[in-house]
């Protein structure tokens, strides 16, 4: 019997994000076909103190082996990805530049920022990007944000996507992949949200970084050297176990914070309750430091100098009672990073509703994987992509 078969071509592209944490290592997939958006693939594994070492890895091979694994074990079939480089290794300067050519410009950006560099110029990656504050204006000279980051840190991540038989494609520092989550939920607001003043933290396994967003572009970043890691040793000794069993306490769905700082452990039936408050208050007073700084910078009033909206990120930005505990602290309105709002699993519900639970530590990798689409061009727009920070290893 004759028919008629119609068939239509899926314009479908697939992005993949590699974070190397200090801790953890992460991976994932996400496609997109029109304006579905699909989580396709995630997976996670822990590494060895020592495994990265100032954002250096010191062991490509055995950690290509790791990230291999992950990916198989993910069901993750893509050969090209964005991978993480650690926003505390980077040194970041606002300057004046000329509006050049790429090549000139990068060229610029060097002997203007060799002298704010601990390390040598030639050991470094450096990229500027100029802000908006120019586009539009006929000027010899505009704000750009110039980037450098040690050619070791870049060089050997990179050598351990290919030990795993994966392309290196991008580097991208952390700061960007969140911003790219921050974009998004952005943009799902209203326009006038487009203006918003925002402060991220990002509480990582050793580094806490806080990041001021104005008008869609980073404005500023402070990192300081403590992380999760403090509140696991604080269980740890509190209720005399050993770190992985703090740590899975610390993410379990039965754990949560209450408005005085403690933190109440729910396990096989039984309520413990450990005082985290000397944790959190050195977490609140380098938040508040950071606010009194920034605030210093703009007149008195200033419209500019307003941050009352906090986003979380980080392994434990999912603990349950933390954003409330936090926005009573520091008077301010704290949100939960949600990097997987707007997406589907293709995987199995139970699995998806889980990760999605605990989607805050995810952040940073779900951002190097939408990177990852804007390059096919179904993503972000090629303007957007001219601004991202990319580093390309000579042959």
């Amino acid at each position: 019997m004759g028919g008629l078969a119609i068939g239509f071509r899926s314009e479908r592209s697939v992005g993949l994000g590699v974070d190397i944490g200090s801790r953890v290592v992460q991976v994932a997939e996400v496609q997109k076909a029109g304006e579905r958006l699909e989580l396709s693939g995630i997976g996670s594994f822990t590494i060895a103190p020592g495994f990265v070492e100032r954002g250096v890895v010191t062991d490509p091979g055995g950690m290509g082996k790791g990230i291999r694994d992950a990916l198989a074990q993910s069901k993750i079939a893509s050969r090209g990805a964005t991978f993480s480089v650690p926003s505390h290794v980077a040194v970041l300067r606002w300057l004046n530049l000329p509006n050049l050519p790429d090549d000139e410009l990068r060229e610029a950006a060097k002997f203007k920022v060799k002298r704010h560099l601990p390390f040598p110029v030639a050991d470094a990656y450096i990229e500027a990007c100029p802000l908006s504050g120019g586009e539009g204006e006929e000027r010899e000279d505009s704000e750009h944000l110039v980037i450098a980051v040690p050619r070791r840190v870049i060089d050997s991540r990179a050598d351990a996507l290919e030990a795993a038989g994966i392309e290196p494609v991008r580097a991208e520092l952390e700061a960007q992949a969140i911003l790219r989550i921050v974009d998004a939920r952005l943009q799902r607001k209203s326009p006038l949200w487009s203006d918003a003043s925002l402060t991220i933290i990002d509480i990582g396994g050793t580094m806490t970084h806080m990041y001021v967003v104005q008008s869609r572009q980073l404005h500023f970043m402070r990192g300081v050297p403590f992380g999760s890691e403090m509140f696991v040793r604080a269980i740890a000794d509190g209720a005399g176990v050993d770190a992985d069993t703090a740590t899975a306490f610390l993410s379990s769905e039965g754990t949560s914070l209450d408005e005085s700082g403690t933190l109440q452990i729910r396990s096989e039936g039984a309520i413990a309750s450990l005082p985290l408050t000397g944790e959190l208050e050195k977490l609140t007073r380098e938040f508040l430091r950071l606010l009194r700084y920034f605030r210093s910078l703009h007149p008195e009033r200033s419209y500019a100098g307003i941050l009352d909206h906090v986003l979380l990120c980080g392994g434990m930005a999912g603990l349950r009672g933390l954003d409330t505990y936090l926005a009573a602290i520091l008077g301010l309105h704290v949100d939960r990073m949600r990097p997987l709002s707007d997406m589907v699993g293709s995987f199995d519900p139970e699995s998806f509703t889980a990760i999605s639970a605990r989607q805050e530590a995810f952040t940073v990798v779900i951002g190097l994987a939408l990177s990852g689409l804007s390059r096919s061009g179904l993503g972000e727009g090629r303007k957007e992509y001219s601004r991202e920070f990319v580093w390309t290893r000579s042959a």
